[in-house]
């Protein structure tokens, strides 16, 4: 686990100084290394708040009210659900790393099948975080462009950006249906039912995207969204596959009842392949030049 959060929390701060990298600081490899060797030892509650901070000090980089504004959402999200189920904040903090290597169209998936609806929250102050640093980025260009910097407020730019931004709404919204759904499907007891919950989200994802996209008039890539959505899927089956195989030919259901109930219980055995009974007969030397003798 210490070198799987090492590696994870390397590739976070890489992604961090890939969408925001205002801080020289945050950017230096060397403290990127040491901020990852830290990480590799501690809770991922304490992970997610130094991550945080990283996001912090590059948002100071760029402005004061700036890095006030993402106080605010970093404190509304910490109120809202952080305190309460702190296990899956690293959902938060991986979406930038998902967005740059244009994985988190896998992300809804992935989630109703391993965390599920509890999962639905930390996504979605995760898509904020992004494009929060997407419309920060927007910013910095406009700025560097504008002669007057002080005829653009950036606290003021940065919220109005995001209150309009449609691809953001329409991202939440999708992931939100597409999360519900598999979880809904994946949950029943009829035979194959987490394949068809996979195969029904990633589906369900791509309808959606194309549709909302046209009702929103928001620009869509269908290659990155297919491509992504299908890499998701099978990250979810493989993942499944070492979780757990169901072998439906050997269902049982079985009845019973006492004072107050029916009992209906339906037990599906998980396939296992048995080991072979192999007999190891160990010879010593010893015993070896007895039997020359």
């Amino acid at each position: 686990m210490p070198a799987v959060k090492f590696i994870g929390a390397l590739l976070i701060l890489i992604s961090y100084s890939n969408v925001m990298g205002y801080s020289s600081q945050m950017k230096n490899p060397v403290v990127m290394f040491i901020l990852s060797l830290a990480c590799a030892f501690l809770p991922i509650q304490l992970i997610v708040i130094i991550m945080g901070l990283v996001g912090f000090a590059h948002m100071y980089a760029v402005s004061l009210d700036i890095s006030l504004l993402y106080v605010g959402i970093f404190i509304l999200m910490y109120l809202l659900y952080l305190r309460f189920a702190p296990k899956y904040g690293w959902i938060i903090i991986i979406m930038p790393l998902l967005y740059m290597l244009k994985l988190h169209y896998a992300i809804p998936i992935v989630i109703s099948i391993f965390v599920g609806p509890v999962g639905i929250v930390p996504m979605i102050f995760g898509i904020v975080f992004y494009y929060f640093a997407l419309h920060v980025n927007d910013l910095t260009q406009l700025l560097a462009t504008t002669a007057e910097e002080g005829s653009i407020q950036g606290f003021a730019y940065v919220l109005n950006e995001m209150l309009k931004d449609k691809a953001m709404l329409l991202t939440i919204i999708v992931f939100i249906l597409v999360i519900l759904a598999t979880y809904i499907i994946y949950r029943q007891s009829f035979e194959y039912s987490w394949t068809i919950a996979i195969g029904t989200g990633a589906i369900l994802g791509i309808v959606l995207f194309l549709v909302g996209g046209i009702i929103l008039e928001v620009e869509v890539n269908i290659l990155i969204i297919f491509f992504g959505t299908v890499g998701g899927a099978l990250l979810a089956v493989i993942a499944q596959f070492f979780k757990g195989v169901l072998d439906y030919s050997r269902t049982e259901v079985v009845q019973f009842e006492d004072d107050d109930y029916y009992y209906y219980i339906k037990a599906v055995p998980k396939v296992r392949i048995s080991e072979a009974n192999v007999k190891v007969k160990k010879i010593t030397g010893q015993k070896a030049s007895k039997e020359k003798a």
